[in-house]
């Protein structure tokens, strides 16, 4: 029986160092995928920066209208609030002149 019993904990250990190089690439995989996406952000960045600086007022202008539109696309699918209905003893006097 002691036979089975080193032979399994051989194979667990085995096991254990095969799962800890694998987390070990796949770490470093991920945080070669992380460097590659900021750096794609930075040029993203930079372009956009640059483009605005050479059009001029109206490149300021399209990048504010662009901003707008994300967001009101953001507002649209926002989920919505449904608020309780209050009763008109609750609201306060709006006294219009």
């Amino acid at each position: 029986m002691k036979g089975l019993d080193r032979l399994a904990e051989q194979h667990i250990r085995e096991h254990q160092v095969r799962q800890l190089k694998f987390d070990e690439i796949e770490a470093r995989e991920h945080a070669e995928r992380l460097r590659s996406l900021a750096a794609q952000a930075e040029i993203l960045a930079d372009w956009r920066q640059k483009s605005i600086n050479q059009a001029g007022p109206m490149g300021v202008l399209d990048i504010v209208a662009q901003d707008l539109e994300s967001f009101v696309e953001l507002f649209e699918h926002a989920p919505r609030c449904e608020l309780p209905a209050m009763s008109l003893e609750l609201r306060r006097p709006v006294q219009v002149s």
